[in-house]
């Protein structure tokens, strides 16, 4: 009974260190237990999503009189110099006044934008227009605060005080006179200013385009500017294009597109360097992983778009390189190696 009992144990051993084997040790030596995966074709899309801050050079026009206005542009228009944007028909009346008949300005919801505005507000009798541009009725007083000649010295301190729930519609049927009425916005040239991390400062060159995608539509626009200021880098993008609300928007919600690709696709862990270059390991037929090198476009931090079948090596005379195919079996971790 006690030798049956032995030998139940000793085949109970031996069948634990054969499993222990085939589950363990035999994959490890065949390389089927190593993290590998299949180099494929698809999209790399480099992009920050930030808050983009608008800059014109932008007039606001006040009011003369007091009375009943008539519009003969639509915002948005393109209007040349001189042309008469309203006019203002009296109806009598000279103005709000108090309890006692007593005149009390400009109503209070455009008493912000006035102080904001100062002395730089425009006022002409005839309602016309001193500079070819873009007419707008919507303003939220900082249009001289900001503009393309002062935005460098702005941190991001000042520019997160904007915000587009100041922006005032100025469209209404009657006016009192020193009231801002339109702008007049100069459209040839605008910019964005954004900030975003200072890592990603090395994604923005002077002159790159950059593609700018808002809710509501999207535009090329192209690096004006870029600096770290503050422990973020700050980005300054400028623009001629038409973006139906450019005029009315201070503020906006944005994505930056720096780099939109398809290609081969492989993670950045799978990345390594032999004699001076970089490269991956690619499983070959007999089962082994050996070094391939590689030439990388573009990488997001955690994937890279590659060149496929092969390269010209700039730094070895253009020398001709064989390289990744898609297809092939990338080993996933190349300090696994």
């Amino acid at each position: 009974m006690k030798k049956i009992k032995k030998k139940t144990i000793v085949l109970f051993v031996l069948v634990l260190v054969v499993l222990y084997s085939i589950i363990y040790i035999v994959p490890k030596v065949s390389g089927a237990m190593i993290p590998s995966y299949i180099a494929e074709y698809g999209q790399l899309k480099i992009y920050d999503e930030t808050t983009a801050y608008f800059v014109r050079n932008e007039t606001v026009y006040l009011a003369s009189d007091t009375g009943d206005i008539n519009y003969f542009f639509k915002e948005g228009s393109l209007v040349r110099k001189g042309g008469r944007i309203m006019d203002v028909k009296p109806n009598g009346q000279t103005g709000k006044t108090d309890s006692e008949g007593n005149p009390i300005g400009p109503g209070e919801e455009y008493q912000r934008i006035l102080e904001n505005l100062g002395k730089n507000a425009v006022t002409r009798e005839d309602y016309r227009n001193r500079n070819v541009g873009i007419v707008s009725y919507h303003v939220d007083g900082y249009e001289k605060a900001l503009t393309p000649k002062n935005m460098k010295k702005k941190g991001e301190s000042f520019f997160k005080q904007l915000s587009q729930k100041d922006v005032v519609s100025l469209r209404r049927k009657h006016v009192i006179a020193g009231e801002p009425v339109f702008k007049i916005v100069d459209r040839t040239e605008w910019f964005l200013v954004c900030f975003v991390d200072a890592v990603h400062l090395e994604r923005y060159e002077v002159g790159q385009r950059i593609k700018v995608e808002f809710e509501d539509g999207e535009l090329d626009a192209r690096v004006y500017r870029a600096s770290e200021v503050g422990g973020k880098a700050k980005i300054t993008l400028r623009t001629d294009y038409y973006y139906e609300r450019f005029a009315e928007t201070r503020v906006a919600e944005a994505t930056l597109t720096t780099y939109d690709e398809n290609g081969v696709i492989i993670e950045n862990s799978s990345i390594t360097e032999e004699k001076g270059r970089k490269g991956v390991y690619v499983k070959g037929k007999n089962g082994d992983f050996f070094f391939v090198p590689i030439k990388i476009y573009a990488t997001d931090g955690e994937r890279s778009l590659i060149a496929d079948d092969f390269y010209y090596d700039t730094e070895r005379d253009g020398e001709m390189v064989m390289t990744v195919e898609v297809y092939d079996e990338i080993l996933k971790n190349a300090e696994s190696k």
